[in-house]
């Protein structure tokens, strides 16, 4: 069990918070609007987020995608198996 928790531990240590911004139009605020999650298995997507129907038919905002603390999480319990990264709109 302590080796588990160690490997767990190294794992989410090698991960970073690396935040990705898209400006779609003139940007949006800092309001968040809407968020979804976009997941990878072995580095494949298994899943699409649709950042234009998340925004509502706005033409000016602004997308972030971003690895959290859930998504590092994840990561780890899975050993890099199944990866995701959090997207928010704010308009």
């Amino acid at each position: 069990m302590k080796k588990i928790t160690m490997l767990l531990v190294v794992v989410l240590s090698m991960s970073s918070c690396m935040i990705n911004t898209h400006v779609v139009g003139n940007g949006g605020g800092d309001t968040e609007f809407a968020r979804a999650k976009t997941v990878y298995i072995i580095g494949n997507r298994v899943s699409e987020v649709d950042s234009k129907a998340l925004a509502a038919g706005a033409e000016n905002y602004n997308i972030d995608t971003r690895s959290n603390f859930l998504d590092m999480l994840i990561s780890g319990l899975t050993l890099g198996i199944v990866n995701t990264r959090t997207v928010i709109i704010k308009k």
